[in-house]
């Protein structure tokens, strides 16, 4: 028996990225995009390289620049790793039994590169999905908010991303969610129903490298450790878009949603400056100059657009492919 598991892409709505400084947020999972994970028993344990990503035989030495270019130099195969290792010290840990069987793993996923949606803690969160099926471990037995803890301790410890909990956390619990990130920290769901229309622009491959998001962290996460006042007020500011954010929705105000998308925006450009790059600041600046409010969704890679109450769509559209990004409409789960 094949088993097939999936998390979905992340769009941090509102609060990002005071998430990773005890702030607040609300994140949404995006439909048109996931990472899918296969596993089946088999004599060994193997991984399967990925045709795309994790390519070894090239046409020639262009060929190989170009992968590089486009790929980095690692695949998705350290991010099933991390995942392994991480779940079999996990077991270790809290005493779960498991199997005396061997595995095959392969994957997919239809998640943009570098876009900050989330694409390594969805791939790790579908392989931990995988793992447990296959130990036949109960669903109940581990909980949304462990889960997701444990997905973040393998970006973290074994990967060495500056990864923060709100990706995990909605991908583990699903749909739309508000979080809290204090001492105690607390999850809600929230009803995606009642979320206006959104759209996302993303970088096409002529605009990656090979940065991974914790180096757009970095220089602010250092003057965070420092009590730098400038830093913990603009997060504590962003936070309160969250917590305002999550009472515009319930009363179906788009028009103070808005509001407090290009609130999070305008802080995140004082905090980070030249540091979120030319093209991502680009991407928000196109729809703002249509009409239509947005922000970065995660580190970097994507705009996030709120359709409703903007311009026309069809004009944002070639705009974007005009300046040679992709954009599409989004469905929320």
């Amino acid at each position: 028996m094949i088993i097939r598991t999936e998390a979905h892409a992340r769009a941090g709505l509102l609060g990002n990225p005071s998430d990773m400084y005890g702030g607040a947020v609300i994140s949404c999972l995006i439909r048109n995009f996931s990472a899918q994970v296969r596993l089946w028993e088999s004599p060994n344990l193997a991984f399967q390289p990925h045709p795309v990503h994790d390519r070894i035989v090239f046409e020639g030495m262009d060929d190989l620049v170009r992968s590089i270019e486009r790929h980095g130099y690692y695949g998705m195969q350290r991010i099933l790793f991390a995942a392994c290792r991480r779940f079999a010290q996990y077991a270790e840990e809290t005493g779960l039994r498991l199997r005396k069987a061997n595995f095959t793993i392969e994957y997919e996923t239809t998640i943009p590169r570098q876009s900050g949606l989330g694409g390594s803690s969805a791939m790790i969160i579908a392989a931990l999905k995988a793992l447990l099926r296959f130990h036949r471990v109960p669903a109940r037995a581990v909980r949304p908010a462990e889960l997701a803890a444990l997905a973040l301790s393998a970006e973290r410890q074994e990967l060495g991303i500056a990864a923060g909990l709100q990706d995990g956390v909605v991908q583990s619990y699903g749909g739309l969610t508000y979080m809290e990130f204090s001492r105690t920290p607390s999850y809600e769901r929230m009803d995606p129903s009642l979320l206006p229309r959104f759209g996302l622009a993303c970088l096409t491959e002529q605009h990656l490298g090979a940065m991974e998001s914790g180096r757009v962290h970095s220089q602010v996460r250092y003057r965070w450790e420092q009590g730098d006042q400038e830093v913990r007020a603009a997060m504590k500011e962003l936070a309160r878009t969250a917590k305002q954010g999550g009472e515009a929705i319930a009363n179906g105000d788009v028009t103070r949603l808005a509001q407090l998308m290009e609130r999070n925006h305008d802080l995140r450009v004082a905090l980070f400056g030249d540091a979120l790059g030319q093209p991502n600041l680009e991407m928000v600046d196109i729809a703002q100059r249509l009409g239509f409010a947005a922000k970065l969704p995660g580190s970097s890679g994507a705009a996030l657009v709120l359709l409703d109450g903007g311009g026309s769509e069809r004009e944002l559209a070639a705009a974007y492919a005009e300046r040679g990004y992709r954009y599409q409409p989004i469905k929320v789960c």
